[in-house]
């Protein structure tokens, strides 16, 4: 069964190009920021950097070592649509659509460490606008493609009631944008194209303790600037490369969970980003917080009991490190709900989830986005195995008569 899913997803990814972090805000900076949590933690508020009493976790945090000493891979989808409104009159709004593949990661225990590899999307922005002037007969076009992947290589360390971990990190991505200008103008029609890509590695620490019920872990990523090239092109010509730079500040996050209850478990982790050391005059320093609650009823094959479905749900609240057009701070909202399917092998599961997402206020920064979004994802450490049937005949010795 999780064959047929994977290559069911892998259809989906090749029926049409991926369009992901799509937001009316990318024309400022980079609006959407994953944090490392895979279906499950994005369904609880994109909480879990602590979370050790489950069997899968987001390696964000490179100290997660959870208590299953089993191989475990993860992956899934996130898909769903934008609408964006425009305070400058009635009917201004838009409908957009989105699919993303935001991460994949796999861990493998040996004694007392744990080595990963984890690949997700980091920040993303893309958005596609049209003007049109009909009394002048004119049409303008820009678009925004910007994204960051990050790729993690993970250590951790058992010290029993302590983890550490490191991990490094390479992000790699590009910032472009396309504007072009047609009317009644024959050779001065203009289309220009700004391209910007760039790369750099860095490093994160974690660490993380946790006691029967309950875990406590935090970690620090260090700032970089990632280097590239800017090439300008118009209608005319391609000019040369450039070099480019974007600085990323360090990353601080701390998190803990805690079951106050055999069946009930509740996280809750804070993110900060000092911008304002990067320039305080285009940045302000962003933070999220953000909070889940989760029911896990012990499950039993065949169970078809309500009450016997994990589910969980989470809120969240974040500040945007750019600001808009008139220098407002931007803010963005998120509930999200999910449950888990166990399947029939002892680490394999199916997630899904929901996530309702308001960025921006029609009465502050004059747009305001509201995205729907579905999570599908996959956990298990024999995903791309299967258990041998053990079916084929085996030769059975007799017992050898001994003469008296």
């Amino acid at each position: 069964m999780m064959k047929t899913i994977l290559i069911t997803l892998a259809a989906v990814l090749s029926a049409g190009t991926l369009s992901a972090g799509n937001s009316v805000f990318s024309s400022m900076g980079f609006p959407y920021q994953y944090y490392g949590a895979d279906a499950y933690g994005l369904t609880m508020g994109e909480t879990g950097l602590a979370d050790v009493f489950r069997k899968n976790t987001g390696y964000a945090n490179p100290a997660m070592h959870n208590l299953s000493n089993k191989m475990l891979i993860s992956t899934g989808l996130m898909f769903g649509y934008s609408y964006y409104e425009m305070a400058n009159g009635e009917g201004a709004g838009y409908t957009d659509n989105s699919l993303d593949l935001p991460f994949f990661s796999i861990s493998a225990p040996f004694r007392k460490h744990r080595l990963g590899l984890q690949f997700n999307s980091y920040a993303s922005g893309n958005l596609r606008n049209e003007l049109r002037i009909d009394s002048l007969g004119i049409v303008e076009k820009h678009e925004f493609d910007k994204y960051i992947y990050r790729a993690d290589v993970v250590y951790s360390y058992n010290l029993g009631r302590l983890k550490l971990g490191i991990s490094g990190n390479y992000l790699f991505g590009h910032d472009d944008h396309y504007f072009t200008q047609e009317g009644q103008f024959g050779v001065f029609n203009t289309k220009e194209i700004l391209r910007r890509n760039f790369k750099n590695p860095t490093v994160t620490a974690g660490i993380l303790t946790h006691w029967e019920r309950w875990s406590m872990g935090a970690y620090y990523t260090a700032g970089t600037v990632l280097k590239g090239d800017l090439v300008r092109s118009s209608i005319h010509e391609t000019e040369s490369a450039e070099d480019y730079e974007y600085e990323l500040p360090p990353h601080i996050a701390a998190g803990v969970t805690v079951i106050p209850v055999p069946t009930v478990k509740i996280s809750a982790d804070i993110h900060y980003d000092p911008w304002s050391t990067v320039d305080e005059n285009r940045y302000e320093n962003s933070y999220r917080i953000a909070i889940g609650v989760a029911y896990e009823p012990v499950w039993e094959i065949g169970s078809s009991a309500l009450s016997a479905v994990p589910w969980r749900m989470g809120a969240s609240y974040r500040r945007l490190p750019f600001h808009d057009k008139d220098s407002n701070t931007i803010a963005e909202y998120s509930v999200s709900c999910g449950m888990s399917l166990p399947l029939s092998r002892d680490a394999n599961q199916i997630d899904l989830g929901f996530i309702a997402l308001r960025r921006g206020a029609l009465s502050s920064n004059t747009l305001q986005e509201t995205s729907l979004m579905f999570v599908v994802g996959i956990t298990g450490f024999d995903i791309l195995t299967r258990e041998p049937t053990r079916t084929a005949p085996r030769y059975i010795p007799k017992a050898e008569e001994l003469a008296n």
